[in-house]
């Protein structure tokens, strides 16, 4: 199996996530291995020193569907704290967009067994660029 690209994820948001996956939040199981995947091979930065282009949590962002051209807004979130526009860090989307950056490729495997792919086009918000580097 070949080794991930490695993305970029504060320490905060990697702390919080490995405890969340500990407590062995519910998740799929698939889910739970690409987030632990994501996390072993991540590059950690001070949340001061995150790129404004990178998802974190609490990142509010916008995918372009490759399938119809759709857009898709939505605001990257635990799962004990999603807003009305909120995506859980555990659901396949979720867990696939952590460390991305702006333009990537964002690729997931939906809850009916779909393969499917969006790009990063855009993050509106993220905490760090506002500079709330502990939410």
């Amino acid at each position: 199996m070949p080794i991930p690209a490695s993305r970029v994820v504060t320490e905060v948001d990697h702390s919080r996530l490995s405890a969340l996956l500990e407590r062995a939040a519910p998740c799929p199981p698939a889910t739970w291995a690409q987030l632990n995947e994501v996390l072993d091979f991540a590059d950690l930065v001070p949340p001061e020193a995150v790129p404004e282009q990178v998802v974190t949590m609490r990142s509010s962002v916008v995918l372009l569907a490759h399938e119809d051209g759709r857009t898709l807004k939505v605001t990257l979130s635990y799962p004990h704290d999603t807003p009305p526009d909120g995506l859980s860090v555990l659901t396949p989307l979720g867990a696939a967009l952590i460390g991305q950056r702006v333009g990537e490729a964002v690729r997931w495997t939906g809850l009916d067994g779909v393969p499917r792919q969006a790009v990063l086009a855009a993050i509106p918000f993220q905490p760090e660029a506002a500079g709330q580097f502990h939410l």
